[in-house]
C-alpha cells in the first residue's frame, strides 16, 4: 500500500493510499496540520513500528477506511453506477474493521499520543502548555497496561529517529508536493 502525505496548502495537508485490492482513498483535507510532523504521519510511523494491524494505516491496508476516508473520486471511464457501487462496498468494509479493531484502534491513538508529546517536549522549547501536555501524557501512560506501557518504552528510540527522518522530509517539501511512505515500511523503522 502507497500512502501519499501531500502538503496541499501552507497550512493544509490531504493524503492519498492506493491500494492494490482496493479503491484509491483520500483524506482532504486531513486533521491535524503540523509544520513539523502531521497527525498522521506520527500514526503511520507509531503503527508500523509497534506492529498494530487494527489502527489506522492497518484498517486501511486491510480494505476499511478507518472512519475517516473516502473513495477517490472516479477517473477515467468509471460509471457512476460502479463508483456508487464501490463507495457502498467500501464503507460497509470499513464499518466492519473499525467494530473489529478491538485494543489496537484504542492503543494507536494513545501511543500516537504518547510518542508525538515525548518526541516534541525534546525537540522543542519548554513551555507551560508543553508541561500541562507531559502531565496529560503521565496520565495516559499511567492507564496503561505493564505490558503495553514494556512495548511502547522499547519502541521510543525508533519511533524518535523515524519522526526526525520524516519531520526533516516533510518540511522541505512545498505546496503540492508530496511524501509517499510503503506500508507496512522498512523504510522508517
Amino acid at each position: 500500500m502507497k500512502v501519499h502525505f501531500i502538503r496541499s496548502g501552507e497550512r493544509r495537508y490531504s493524503i492519498r493510499v492506493e491500494r492494490e485490492n482496493g479503491p484509491v482513498l483520500i483524506m482532504d483535507p486531513a486533521p491535524g496540520y503540523d509544520p513539523v510532523l502531521p497527525h498522521d504521519m506520527v500514526h503511520f510511523v507509531v503503527e508500523a513500528v509497534l506492529g498494530l494491524k487494527g489502527g489506522v494505516f492497518g484498517q486501511l491496508a486491510a480494505g476499511g477506511t478507518a472512519g475517516s476516508f473516502r473513495v477517490a473520486p472516479p477517473t477515467g471511464a468509471v460509471a457512476a453506477k460502479d463508483h456508487s457501487r464501490m463507495v457502498r462496498k467500501q464503507a460497509a468494509a470499513g464499518q466492519k474493521l473499525l467494530k473489529d479493531q478491538g485494543r489496537e484502534g484504542e492503543l494507536s491513538e494513545l501511543a500516537a499520543f504518547l510518542f508525538d508529546v515525548g518526541w516534541r517536549s525534546e525537540t522543542r522549547p519548554d513551555s507551560a502548555a508543553q508541561r500541562a501536555a507531559l502531565g496529560e501524557a503521565e496520565r495516559t501512560r499511567q492507564s496503561l497496561s505493564v505490558d503495553e506501557r514494556a512495548r511502547i518504552d522499547a519502541a521510543r528510540l525508533r519511533v524518535f529517529e523515524a519522526f526526525e527522518r520524516l519531520s526533516a522530509r516533510w518540511r522541505s517539501l512545498q505546496p503540492g508536493d508530496a511524501l509517499t511512505l510503503s506500508w507496512p515500511s522498512a523504510q522508517i523503522v
